[in-house]
């Protein structure tokens, strides 16, 4: 098997890091399908729980909410712990809490399980970073990360048609039993083969790269300030497609529920497809070579949009699927983070830094909703009211590319 760490290691020891690598890559397809899930099962939620309306925005935020403020702890348990035993307490608690959903009627009890689904999953991205990048950052631990992020994203396509499927088969409540079950088999896998902490982070790259700790101090006037901007901006085009591009589609071209659907579905496998490239790709550009012109492609989209929001929904769609794609270079962005950040502080600069992804969807969507409502109190038409929303669009993502161009090269080899 593939050295992932770029290290020599005995064949054991390659074969247990491997394991490891494939558990929490199958972790992270399942943390991608709870993200995804209850926008396909909300009507059967809200049916069987009596939600109120506040109550399903209780219920479908409480995820999120309480995923994004665990990154920073998870960070620190990350470098004080080590991987496995945050992961696997935390994915413990995601597996009960899972059981929970699939069994409760009391609605309350129902948003508190919710929440501990979002702490279950909350360690496992990072915890893929950190499993990888505490051996260094060269070429094919940057490979290993974006290739476990691809196959991750998945999950969230098992969360479309086979969820429906299953769901209007079998009911939810058996389809989410099972993916407790699921779940409690990834915590095992994290258990038994994602390795004990018995070594210090390596302070030298492989292969006669210059060490860390010199590219920490010829780094430390940019510092994180240099990849924090791209970690506010990346994910904000993909609001288009987790909330605001229903609506557009709706308002300006007037799709139906079902066309809505399917233009979803297309971007869901755009974004998975253009993950799947970035492997190859890194292997002909350097990751920052790529983030920038990434960057560059969903500042035109963002622009595009804006000049001819009404111009074509199929122009519209595939400009759409441009900047949900910008999500993609996250692995990239956050391998670049290995040569700035200090070993023994990884998983906290890493748990800052994934955060930072988290509150730039939540104040783009806000931000969003706030000019949506002023231009409708003034009037604008729908197609002038999302020509200002891919503006603001443009803005991060541009902000975000000019912080980034100041940010050190990865470690080649």
């Amino acid at each position: 098997m593939t050295d992932i760490s770029g290290t020599p290691h005995a064949s054991a020891s390659v074969r247990s890091t491997d394991y490891g690598l494939w558990a929490l890559t199958f972790s992270y397809v399942l943390s991608q399908f709870f993200r995804s899930y209850v926008a396909v099962i909300s009507t059967q939620l809200i049916g069987d729980f009596h939600f109120t309306p506040q109550m399903f925005g209780w219920f479908s935020g409480a995820f999120f909410l309480v995923f994004a403020a665990a990154q920073i702890p998870v960070g620190f348990m990350f470098d004080r712990y080590g991987v496995r035993y945050p992961t696997a307490v935390l994915m413990s608690v995601g597996t009960l809490s899972v059981g929970l959903v699939s069994v409760t009627t009391d609605p309350h009890l129902a948003i508190i399980a919710q929440a501990g689904i979002g702490l279950g999953c909350a360690p496992v991205f990072m915890g893929l970073l950190n499993h990888v990048l505490r051996h260094g950052a060269g070429p094919r631990h940057v490979r290993a990360i974006t290739t476990a992020s691809a196959i991750g994203m998945s999950g969230g396509l098992l969360a479309a048609f086979p969820l429906s499927w299953a769901t209007a088969r079998f009911g939810w409540r058996p389809v989410m039993a099972l993916s407790a079950v699921f779940m409690l088999l990834a915590t095992i896998g994290i258990v038994c083969s994602v390795r004990r902490r018995d070594e210090k982070p390596s302070l030298e790259a492989p292969h006669s790269q210059p060490s860390l700790r010199t590219a920490v101090v010829s780094n430390r006037a940019n510092g994180l300030w240099t990849l924090m901007p791209v970690c506010l901006a990346m994910s904000v085009g993909g609001t288009f497609r987790t909330s605001w591009g229903g609506p557009y589609l709706a308002d300006v071209f007037g799709f139906d529920v079902i066309a809505r659907g399917n233009a979803m579905t297309v971007t869901s496998i755009a974004g998975i497809g253009a993950s799947f490239c970035i492997p190859f790709l890194v292997r002909r550009w350097a990751p920052k070579t790529l983030s920038l012109c990434w960057q560059a492609l969903g500042v035109f989209a963002a622009l595009l949009l804006a000049m001819m929001p009404q111009r074509s929904p199929a122009i519209s769609i595939a400009a759409i699927c441009l900047l949900l794609s910008v999500g993609c270079i996250h692995p990239l962005v956050m391998s670049q983070a290995r040569a700035i950040i200090a070993p023994a502080k990884l998983g906290l600069g890493l748990g800052l830094l994934n955060s930072l992804v988290f509150l730039g969807v939540a104040l783009a969507s806000s931000i969003f909703g706030w000019i949506a409502e002023g231009a409708r109190y003034a009037g604008v038409s729908n197609a002038d009211l999302y020509s200002r929303l891919f503006v603001v669009t443009a803005v991060p993502l541009a902000a975000g590319a000019l912080a980034y161009w100041f940010s050190p090269e990865s470690a080649r080899r």
